[in-house]
């Protein structure tokens, strides 16, 4: 063979064997990637198989609420949380997990993740009653908090101006709530004017805010609202002043009796309330006397044998209640169509004051007048138009009726 055959075989020979090299490597790298991929898939499939679904729990397993009140449940274990009653009739549930009782009775609400896991709450519906105390806080007070203990109940307290107040910080703690029935009891004074209630009530939530660190704005009138002494008409004015202010008032719809003087003990007490209880709702009516805590020891397992759960008035449902009042036609509600202030303008003093008044057209309306400075840094206005100076300078002062009718004062305090 010639020699330069020999070379163009061999070149041959080397062209070939680099080719096959080439595919060698690539068959290599593309087994190497495949395995690759496959190390993944297979990694992301353990992974997929580990994952365990998160299981569902609630706050409570078991609930007691009553008809109309609402309890918010509290559930973990996933990101889509669906919430269900296994009966609206008697418990329905928001997306919230917000229970509401319907009607008495029991049901289930259920809440289900989005891999199937769910847990259960048992609610059962219940009657309510509202245990109301009023004209204390004083020496029984203790016994009656003692026996609320006792018996795992809370009760509303509606106090009054005493030297015991400072027990309205254990009535708070305690689970229970504090409300204002008035300053002074003497009717002549708290319903002397319009103006009086309330003037007493500021200095009343001034010393109960001292004590629990709440200012209350739940309220009962002495004699509540169909009271038999004070002037329809004032009354009318006083129980607008209420919402208008702010304030939630709260008649009863049981009473204990305990004021009579003849019957009052602990036995009458149980029969009264024994007695009155029949509604689904009531607000039961009690004074802090010492017979009391001893009645209350038959009262709170009595009505709980009855189907009660006790609850505070701040929960209570929709408006506040009041009894049907003592008003006659002619002192139903009368819009007032103006206002004005018998000043038009008016000086003063720094630390100086003078007392304005409103009159309202027509003058049976029933809209309460409440008073506002436009400057309070200049000169402040009391509950019942006593103006005070603050600084020098010249203010506004508002006397505004429940319908929304504005009189005007300029001011100037010198």
């Amino acid at each position: 063979m010639k020699k330069y055959q020999i070379k163009k075989y061999c070149g041959a020979a080397a062209v070939l064997l680099a080719v096959l090299i080439c595919f060698g490597l690539a068959a290599c790298t593309k087994s190497d990637e495949d395995q690759n991929a496959r190390s993944v898939d297979v990694s992301a499939a353990d992974t997929v198989v580990s994952e365990v679904p998160p299981e569902v729990s609630l706050s409570d397993m078991a609930l007691e609420i009553g008809k109309g009140l609402t309890y918010q449940l509290k559930a973990s274990g996933g990101e889509n949380l669906t919430f269900a009653s296994s009966d609206e009739g008697v418990a329905s549930v928001d997306e919230s997990g917000t229970v509401t009782g319907v009607s008495a009775g029991e049901c289930d609400i259920t809440v289900r993740n989005e891999y199937g896991n769910f847990a259960a709450c048992r609610v059962a519906v219940k009657k309510v009653c509202y245990l109301t105390f009023d004209d204390g806080p004083n020496e029984h007070t203790e016994s009656i908090l003692a026996a609320l203990r006792d018996n795992n109940a809370r009760a509303t307290f509606f106090v009054v101006s005493s030297k015991y107040l400072p027990l309205s910080k254990n009535m708070q703690e305690q689970g229970c709530v504090v409300g204002l029935h008035t300053y002074s009891h003497e009717y002549n004074i708290c319903y002397h004017t319009e103006y009086s209630y309330y003037w007493g009530l500021d200095k009343l939530s001034d010393i109960v805010e001292k004590h629990t660190g709440t200012r209350p704005y739940l309220i009962r009138f002495p004699g509540g609202t169909h009271n038999a002494v004070s002037d329809p008409l004032l009354m009318r004015r006083v129980l607008n002043g209420a919402y208008d202010l702010g304030y939630r008032p709260f008649d009863w719809t049981a009473s204990a009796g305990d004021t009579s003087l003849t019957h009052a003990s602990a036995d009458y007490s149980f029969e009264q309330v024994k007695k009155s209880c029949t509604e689904d709702e009531e607000i039961v009516l009690m004074h802090e006397k010492g017979f009391n805590a001893v009645a209350l020891q038959r009262i709170i397992p009595y009505l709980r044998d009855e189907g009660y759960v006790f609850e505070t008035l701040d929960k209570y449902p929709g408006e506040p209640y009041t009894a049907k009042p003592r008003y006659s036609k002619r002192n139903a509600d009368v819009p007032s169509r103006s206002v004005r202030i018998t000043h038009k303008e008016f000086s003063i003093k720094v630390d100086g004051n003078f007392t304005l008044t409103a009159r309202m057209n027509p003058s049976n309306s029933t809209d309460y007048v409440r008073w506002e400075s436009a400057d309070p840094s200049i000169a402040i206005v009391k509950a019942d138009g006593t103006v005070i100076g603050i600084s020098k300078g010249t203010v506004e002062i508002y006397a505004i009726t429940t319908s929304g009718q504005r009189g005007v004062c300029k001011m100037t305090v010198k």
